[in-house]
């Protein structure tokens, strides 16, 4: 399909085996990061409150990122609350950790590609089934929320062009657009 992938696995369970990230980050620096090696996040591991709303690991309806939404989006209060309410999340107490980096069994593949690679992932998905891909985009909780949580839990495939948070933390260039495919729709397309 061309670009990098990475698999990411979401556990009930934190593992043992695997290296835990060794300072608080954002999941969209996970991502990157994870091109030399993988990590585990934990709600301990992660700093960024649209990642933590995402993956279920705070209390509460999101206050504590709807603040800071509207501080780097622009948006109304009403408005951001809008669109928190519509990015999916996973049900908390759902999964306790996340590896990222993870090629042996991972849950989904994310990727940040660049338009001509994503146009040939369209185009094998097309041709394994035979119809439009329908995404819907948000540029807020770019790469954790309408992504990763998305992917995992709609089972489909979800696109993102980012946020300002993941643009400035994830190292995602400006000629990229965030893609998430879980692994059974690649097995079950014969993408693989």
């Amino acid at each position: 399909m061309g670009g990098r992938w990475t698999g990411i696995t979401f556990h009930a369970e934190t593992p043992t085996d695997s290296r835990v990230a060794d300072r608080p980050m954002h999941f969209c620096d996970a991502v990157a990061l994870s091109s030399t090696s993988n990590l585990i996040l934990t709600p301990e591991h992660v700093n960024c409150p649209g990642a933590k709303f995402s993956f279920g690991w705070q209390d509460g309806n999101g206050s504590a990122y709807l603040k800071k939404m509207v501080q780097f989006t622009g948006l109304t209060p009403e408005g951001a609350k809008s669109l928190l309410d519509d990015t999916p999340k996973i049900k908390k107490g759902k999964i306790s950790a996340v590896t990222i980096g993870d090629y042996d069994s991972p849950d989904i593949l994310i990727s940040y590609l660049q338009p001509e690679a994503a146009m040939r992932f369209v185009l094998l998905w097309q041709r394994a089934n035979h119809k439009v891909l329908d995404v819907s985009l948000s540029s807020v909780m770019a790469v954790c929320g309408n992504v990763a949580a998305a992917a995992y839990k709609t089972q489909s495939v979800c696109c993102s062009f980012g946020c300002p948070e993941s643009r400035r933390h994830g190292h995602i260039g400006r000629d990229r657009l965030i893609i998430g495919v879980p692994t059974g729709i690649i097995k079950e397309s014969g993408l693989i």
